[in-house]
């Protein structure tokens, strides 16, 4: 495919590999796709795990994807710090030791809302510039907080002797996981970074229908993979709710709708994918509306 091509709509599921970007994939993948390509939801270079990138008019359902509850695996190392929060920045040992009764504990007393603060060493913007840029120029200052929530930490094991736990994180959107496991640490006060970490779901979509980014190209010329999705399949969780008439005409063209159900809604009409709407209050309004994306 050209890249200036726009392509068909498609969502594909990556299982992207320590080391690259997020970016990394994007570049990787644009001369297969066409040049409306994006990704929902950054990944870190160290960081493994499900990447959703989007092709065509799946785009513009970017939102919808980085609004969905994350789920990631850990491993946190305790007695160190690190000054990313992660194994690629400057670690110090603190000498400090906990147990497995203690990290379970601290973990838990993280779940529900929580205030965070955004690492310096992140693509959050503060006036304008990538706090990532101060880092770079060793520049120090004192990152925005946000309020995030973690909807479930599962203590999977504990290993006394390295000071390691293997943790299991559900979480919303806009949560660096690496700094839940500095904050955890910092809790216990014995340090703590997070040594790995995987994405392993966002929504219903899991890891380990993923594929790495070289394989892409074979799943294209076959016709078929389970880590190409169509739009419709992609968002199958969503409940489904058909209009039919002027109903269908005011869809199409993006206008609100009354009489759908509360909170979101895929909106179907003529056997196709409309868009996505949100009801609030009996009135509905669209979230993202797609021009066909079946083409």
């Amino acid at each position: 495919m050209r890249q200036d091509t726009p392509g068909p709509a498609r969502v594909i599921l990556i299982d992207k590999p320590a080391g690259w970007t997020s970016f990394d994939v994007i570049r990787k993948l644009r001369p297969l796709l066409g040049r409306r390509v994006g990704h929902a939801g950054t990944l870190d270079p160290f960081a493994t795990g499900l990447l959703i990138v989007l092709a065509g008019q799946a785009t513009r359902a970017s939102r919808l994807f980085m609004d969905m509850p994350k789920e990631y695996r850990m491993t946190v190392q305790f007695g160190a710090v690190s000054s990313t929060h992660d194994p690629t920045g400057v670690i110090e040992a603190t000498g400090a030791r906990t147990d497995a009764g203690g990290v379970a504990a601290t973990f838990q007393a993280f779940v529900g809302e929580y205030l965070q603060r955004v690492p310096l060493t992140s693509a959050v913007k503060v006036k304008g510039e990538p706090l990532y840029r101060r880092a770079h120029r060793g520049e120090e200052m004192d990152t925005p907080e946000r309020t995030v929530t973690i909807y479930g930490v599962e203590l999977l094991g504990f290993d006394e002797e390295a000071q390691q736990a293997e943790v299991l994180v559900c979480s919303s959107k806009g949560t660096y996981i690496r700094t839940l496991a500095h904050d955890a640490g910092a809790r216990l006060g014995v340090g703590a970074y997070a040594a790995s970490l995987r994405r392993t779901r966002v929504g219903a979509l899991h890891v380990t229908e993923a594929v790495p980014p070289a394989a892409v190209a074979a799943g294209l010329d076959e016709g078929g993979s389970p880590a190409i999705l169509s739009l419709a399949a992609a968002l199958s969780t969503l409940p489904r709710y058909d209009v039919h008439g002027r109903e269908e005409t005011l869809a199409r063209n993006g206008n609100k709708l009354q009489g759908l159900p509360a909170g979101r809604v895929a909106v179907w009409g003529s056997g196709r994918l409309l868009g996505v709407y949100e009801g609030v209050g009996g009135v509905s309004s669209p979230l993202v509306v797609f021009v066909d994306p079946q083409e």
